[in-house]
């Protein structure tokens, strides 16, 4: 399922794709270096509430994501973001239980969606290492996606794979930094909010 999806997944996708292309003339590229098995985390910027569903129709793989624990409190909408893949995260509280499932579902070969600034923000240079985090630990290869708008015209960009060294917190802070580093080579110079850290 993590894998291969499900077909309210499929469905739904499907029905991005029509709504993305209609109402935002959507355009994806480089996905040709995108890995088409074993793990990976796909690390993307922030730009508004569309971003989830429109990165799980851009990318070849099937994404696995975080969603906010409300989602999951009542039927039936618990049981429909479980069908696309989402598990919950306390954005108030710990995020252990989140990583946790991440990291399983990494380790069973899926692909996982994560935001680097955690939240929506035009400002990418806020990044926390939990992408980081997951990819040394579960050895997966990280594929940097670079998101933005021109008016109504939404761009989905993804970069060349990373493959993550050692598990230190030096070189966690290092392939964060990395990470950035290549999001923001991705974004149009106008889009660009990296600032490196001295």
């Amino acid at each position: 399922m993590y894998v291969n999806g499900t077909i309210i997944y499929n469905i739904a996708n499907f029905l991005v794709w029509v709504y993305a292309k209609i109402f935002y003339g959507i355009k994806v590229t480089g996905t040709a270096t995108i890995p088409k098995d074993g793990p990976v985390v796909f690390v993307s910027n922030h730009i508004a509430a569309v971003d989830p569903p429109f990165l799980g129709m851009a990318s070849p793989r099937v994404l696995n994501m975080m969603a906010k624990k409300e989602l999951f409190e009542k039927q039936p909408l618990r049981w429909l973001v479980r069908q696309l893949l989402a598990f919950p995260v306390d954005r108030e509280g710990s995020a252990m239980s989140a990583i946790k499932e991440a990291l399983r579902r990494l380790k069973m070969g899926a692909a996982v969606l994560v935001f680097i600034q955690g939240t929506r923000s035009e400002d990418v240079s806020d990044a926390m290492n939990g992408a980081s985090f997951l990819a040394q630990r579960a050895k997966a290869v990280i594929v940097p996606v670079g998101i933005w708008q021109n008016g109504r015209s939404y761009n989905v960009k993804f970069g060349e794979p990373i493959v993550p060294q050692g598990r230190s917190k030096e070189e966690m802070a290092a392939l964060t930094e990395q990470m950035l580093v290549k999001i923001n080579s991705l974004l149009p110079e106008e889009k660009r909010s990296l600032e490196l850290r001295s």
